[in-house]
């Protein structure tokens, strides 16, 4: 059965709201733990570039937030979300974690940031830019908040371009995904929802074009993981 994909604000923040306590087991079992590597690049691209203020937009349960925070040069981390239930999930984390003092989390609306405009060095959006009603309107927000000279990072799932590694990924997403996230959480739609989102979703070259559109420069784009995952930057 196909689940609507229809980006309505309050839609999909109920059903972020009734995940929020079974979504980083879930994602880490569903994803094998490569999650992790993935986030690990966004952490990478950040050491790198020795960001100070950091803006984790659609943060979820925090976990690239708090990561992020780990870093040396990190000064602070602001970690927005609208989920309340995602936002209270990442402060109990922020709670027990030995970076959490550097970490705020704010609930927010990607496509209407509170932040002033040229606050960050970086801004980031891992795995949430595909839950964007409006992608072009999001990624001008995650503009106008970022410094001159700074960058938006985004990383996002995408389906393979190999055909083997794409026939596999259909068979797991659309076919196991949705039955073991039916078993396990309580919104029964929510990971139908996911490979059907991860589908609409620009891939590569179309994305890296929305971003051109939003006013960023010099767009990259690297494939992860045979494609599975991709991640996305340009500097204002």
């Amino acid at each position: 059965m196909k689940v609507s994909t229809d980006k309505n604000k309050e839609k999909i923040m109920g059903m972020f709201d009734s995940i929020a306590h079974s979504y980083d087991k879930l994602n880490h079992t569903l994803s094998m733990g490569i999650d992790r590597r993935w986030r690990k690049k966004v952490i990478d691209t950040a050491r790198a570039r020795k960001a100070g203020k950091i803006l984790d937009i659609a943060t979820g349960t925090g976990n690239t937030a708090l990561e992020l925070a780990s870093l040396d040069t990190t000064e602070c981390v602001i970690g927005g979300d609208f989920s309340e239930n995602m936002l209270a999930v990442a402060e109990q984390k922020a709670a027990k974690s030995k970076y959490g003092h550097k970490v705020m989390f704010l609930r927010e609306d990607a496509l209407d940031l509170s932040m002033e405009d040229d606050t960050f060095d970086m801004t980031t959006v891992t795995f949430g830019a595909r839950n964007f009603a409006d992608l072009k309107k999001g990624l001008e927000q995650m503009r106008r908040v970022t410094k001159k000279g700074g960058v938006v990072v985004v990383a996002e799932l995408s389906i393979p371009k190999n055909p083997l590694v794409k026939a596999a990924y259909r068979v797991y997403f659309h076919g196991l995904l949705p039955i073991i996230g039916r078993l396990t959480s309580k919104d029964r739609d929510a990971y139908s929802y996911l490979p059907q989102s991860v589908e609409e979703f620009p891939q590569r070259e179309k994305f890296v074009e929305i971003m051109k559109q939003a006013g960023l420069k010099n767009c990259k784009y690297k494939s992860l993981t045979f494609g599975i995952a991709t991640l996305y930057t340009g500097e204002k």
